[in-house]
């Protein structure tokens, strides 16, 4: 029997797997993305993901974008697509950016739980390795 998956809204405030800031997570979608509204200032380390790809949409402030040789402005209203494999870290420009990021494939969600609840950086190395997102050297 086939299982298709099933259409869904997520209404303002709210998000999936009672995180609100998790709009589409893989098991709503089906492994297809993960989906976050969220707010950056510093923002990350340069890292590299192995597994997915990386895109921003950038609803209010502005993003600095470094990916691979390169360095981009993204001003509210810009996309931004940061493909595995290539070195990038992103941070807000003044004010903080708030954000839709997307992953695909999905399950980004449970990198982020783990990392997030991380009590020591041997357990944040850890937590990368197993979900292939390691920092690199500036």
């Amino acid at each position: 029997m086939t299982h298709f998956l099933a259409g869904y809204v997520v209404p303002p405030g709210a998000g999936v797997a009672d995180d609100p800031g998790l709009k589409a997570s893989q098991h709503s979608t089906g492994g297809a993305l993960s989906v976050f509204e969220t707010t950056i200032e510093a923002g990350p380390p340069l890292h590299v993901h192995d597994r997915e790809d990386e895109c921003f949409y950038v609803l209010d402030g502005e993003l600095t974008i470094r990916c691979g040789a390169g360095t981009f402005d993204a001003p509210a209203g810009s996309f931004a697509f940061l493909p595995r494999g290539l070195p990038h870290r992103f941070w807000a420009t003044g004010q903080p950016a708030r954000l839709l990021l997307i992953a695909v494939p999905g399950g980004i969600e449970d990198y982020f739980h783990q990392i997030n609840n991380a009590s020591s950086d041997q357990e944040r190395l850890q937590i990368g390795e197993q979900h292939s997102i390691r920092v690199v050297p500036e």
